[in-house]
Parts: C-alpha cells; structure tokens; sequence
C-alpha cells in the first residue's frame, strides 16, 4: 500500500511537530502502515501517543482527530465495525535525546 519512497519523502518534507493522520478498517493494514512509517521514516517520525489524543484499546485512537468522517468510515461504523486509526509525528531531533 505504501511504499518506501513516499514515506521517505513525507519524513523529509513534513514540517516540524507536522502530522500525518493514518486509519483503516483492516487491523492488519493499519498495523503494515505503521511498521513501514516507523521502518522508512528515518528516525524522524513518531507515532503520537499523549494524553490529548484520546487512545483507546490496541493504542489505536478512539476517534478521527477531524471530526469529519471520509464516507468509508462512516459506513465502517454504520455497520457496527472498527476503524483502526493513528496519528504519525514529525519529531524534533533535539527532543528525541
């Protein structure tokens, strides 16, 4: 679904503290996602897990950040189903040590 070469790019064009807002109906999707931006982000994307952010079982986030659900998310949750959703962050080298 994503490969190497875009993730590499969003790591190196994000602004700092930028985001990037990941979800799926597919556990195992959201999980390869997540894999490959912490595998090909460079050290430089982190997934947001604060306070603020409202994670729920499995360290997925309860809710779209957005408040604004796609259609295939509204129909995901129409019919009673999970979304699998995470916040990916730009981290600030400085802050990592």
């Amino acid at each position: 679904m994503l490969q190497r070469s875009l993730v590499e790019a969003i790591a190196d064009l994000l602004t700092s503290d930028g985001k990037v807002f990941l979800q799926s109906d597919i556990e195992a999707v959201a999980v390869r996602m997540k894999e490959q931006f912490t595998m090909y982000g460079k050290g430089k994307l982190a997934v947001v897990d604060d306070e603020d952010c409202k994670i729920g079982r499995g360290r997925w986030l309860n809710e779209n950040p957005f408040g604004i659900r796609s259609d295939w998310e509204q129909h995901v949750i129409n019919r009673g189903a999970p979304m699998y959703r995470l916040m990916i962050s730009k981290v600030d080298q400085c802050r990592k040590k």
